[in-house]
């Protein structure tokens, strides 16, 4: 095990708790509430061609029965019997033309979703291959009404890396290990504020096929989970909202540093790219979630050279949206490449991959898209010709809305990095 501090830079006061519940995310300790393997969740069968799981999430998994607006899934397909996708969406709508998971024959592919609920707690998943085994995970919900629990809200940042476990002279972590990380924003009142990070997380090189589970660092790792499914070798990436706890090495500080653990069962390198936090502070962004619909697909209009492309907003989004929710999907590379997602707001491209396909490869992977003033985002092609789909699935806004329209910038903790320490002892 490793333990490893990452100083974070300045952070303005924490307000008071979030007023209301709508739209507050509340992380709960990961746990799966569906396997198709073994009859959790659905009927213990392949889910096959056109199929579609009616998942109950209302009252399992520590989501509560009534008062939720979304949860955030894992999505995992295992002993896929040919090529196709998943698209989870709520119950009682129509199945939007959108997908959760793009994966190929044999593979096991996760992907983490935010998916709306039906009004009976239910949502969908369907299934378009010739067949495939489905899982699922709960990580956290995000509340609809004041009688649900009043949860923490979003505050967006500059995408950066936490951290690159090729960096360390540890070297790989082996099979069965884990790096515990914490963060500081300098002071007790700014850390005890945080409750859950959102981040990539990418596995490297591994030795042989397995998966990388996150949690809050306490305890040992969760058993029955996991935040990333990869084989052998290659690049395998995922997005997490992993939830905190007050830190359990740190000395020194403020007492009050956020932790949270990654966990492999085969020997691999990670990198670890933070791009958001969720604190207990009213001055975030809340999330409003909204049936997929697809806002980018480059095979209708030009494919994406290397070098960035500018996507605008679909019309629906208002002038209090600050984030948006995205599924992006990079579709047959003509090279092996990586994708990065960010803000138009003239800010530098930062040293971070949301996404990293090989050629001929088509795979996606959950993101939350920083807007600029222009509410505007920007993705970055590194190599080669590949076309790029996009779906949303929600809105992060900042409420109350601002006078006459103008956008002011929450104010919260601020997760732009500016020092690094070298890790502690294994």
């Amino acid at each position: 095990m490793i333990n490893t501090v990452r100083p974070i830079g300045d952070v303005r006061p924490s307000a008071a708790e979030p007023v209301g519940a709508v739209g507050t995310y509340t992380p709960v300790t990961p746990r799966r509430i569906l396997d198709t393997r073994s009859g959790l969740g659905a009927p213990k069968r392949i889910v096959g061609p056109g199929g579609i799981v009616h998942l109950q999430v209302g009252g399992r998994g520590g989501v509560p029965a009534t008062g939720v607006s979304a949860v955030i899934l894992n999505l995992t397909v295992t002993g896929t019997q040919g090529n196709g996708y998943l698209t989870a969406y709520p119950d009682g709508v129509t199945r939007p033309i959108a997908s959760s998971i793009n994966f190929t024959k044999g593979a096991t592919r996760a992907n983490s979703v935010t998916v709306a609920v039906g009004a009976n707690g239910y949502v969908n998943i369907y299934q378009n291959s010739l067949g495939a085994h489905i899982l699922a995970d709960v990580a956290g919900y995000y509340s609809v009404d004041e009688a649900a629990p009043i949860g923490s809200t979003y505050f967006p940042q500059d995408p950066f890396r936490l951290g690159d476990t090729r960096q360390d002279p540890e070297g790989a972590v082996p099979g069965g290990g884990w790096i515990r990380y914490a963060i500081t924003f300098g002071n007790a009142a700014d850390d005890a504020s945080v409750t859950a990070i959102a981040m990539n997380v990418t596995a490297i090189n591994p030795v042989n096929g397995g998966y990388l589970t996150t949690w809050n660092g306490v305890g040992d790792p969760p058993v029955g989970v996991s935040a990333v499914n990869y084989a052998k070798g290659g690049i395998t990436p995922n997005s997490a909202t992993v939830p905190t706890a007050i830190c359990e090495f740190c000395t020194g500080g403020t007492g009050y540093e956020p932790m949270f653990g990654v966990y492999t069962n085969t020997t691999t390198h990670w990198i670890v790219d933070v791009f958001g936090v969720y604190a207990k502070d009213e001055n975030g962004l809340k999330f409003r979630p909204v049936t997929p619909q697809r806002i980018l697909d480059t095979r209708q209009t030009t494919a994406m050279r290397s070098g960035v492309r500018v996507v605008d907003s679909p019309a629906s989004v208002t002038p209090e949206t600050y984030a948006l929710s995205l599924n992006v999907a990079g579709v047959t590379p003509t090279a092996n490449t990586y994708l990065t997602v960010w803000p138009n707001d003239g800010s530098d491209r930062p040293a971070v991959s949301t996404l990293n396909p090989y050629k001929g490869q088509t795979v996606a992977n959950g993101t939350i898209a920083g807007l600029g003033d222009n509410q505007q985002f920007q993705i970055y092609n590194n190599s080669g010709v590949i076309n790029v789909v996009a779906d949303m699935g929600g809105v992060f806004e900042y409420f109350p809305p601002v006078a006459q329209g103008a956008r002011v910038a929450p104010s919260g903790p601020d997760l732009r990095r500016q020092a690094r320490t070298a890790a502690s002892n294994r």
